[in-house]
């Protein structure tokens, strides 16, 4: 079953401020890239809009959540790719369309694996301009997928606690 977005007043004042003043996917990736990255100093995390919001840090994954979040919010559908590679570096992606063409918004500890401007006729051109700056043990992503984040139901991956 496809969960709609959440209502607007369900958001925090902060909460709210940020989808406002984010409307776009590079806005959105402007936002991410001021946020100090999380290293998990303290074991592994896997944060929610609201916790990142909280903590003011995120890694790949919990930045495509708040992207997923934030542009729901302004129409566009909650799309991320996630990245396996050989040795087990993944990377996780939120995906956009505009304009016919793919784009992305990612946050990551290497410059190269940032967001994409949408220019890529498919999500598979989309991946493979990711293969070359992939930073792991073997330079090797083994696969991909698509997932759209209404399809998980109720699991609250838009403003969980924990």
């Amino acid at each position: 079953m496809i969960q709609p977005p959440q209502a607007p007043d369900v958001f925090t004042r902060e909460e709210r401020r940020i989808i406002q003043r984010h409307r776009t996917p590079e806005q959105v990736e402007q936002f991410l890239r001021r946020l100090p990255y999380n290293w998990e100093l303290h074991g592994d995390t896997l944060r929610s809009f609201r916790q990142v919001v909280r903590h003011k840090t995120a890694h790949c994954l919990e930045a495509a959540l708040v992207a997923a979040v934030i542009l729901e919010q302004h129409g566009y559908p909650p799309l991320v790719v996630s990245f396996e590679s050989k040795d087990g570096v993944d990377h996780v992606i939120y995906v956009f369309r505009h304009g016919g063409r793919w784009g992305a918004v990612a946050r990551s500890r290497d410059a190269g694996l940032h967001g994409r401007k949408p220019v890529f006729r498919g999500i598979r051109d989309l991946v493979w301009s990711y293969f070359d700056p992939y930073v792991d043990f073997t330079g090797r992503i083994t696969g991909y997928q698509l997932v759209d984040l209404r399809a998980l139901g109720k699991y609250d991956w838009r403003l969980a606690l924990t």
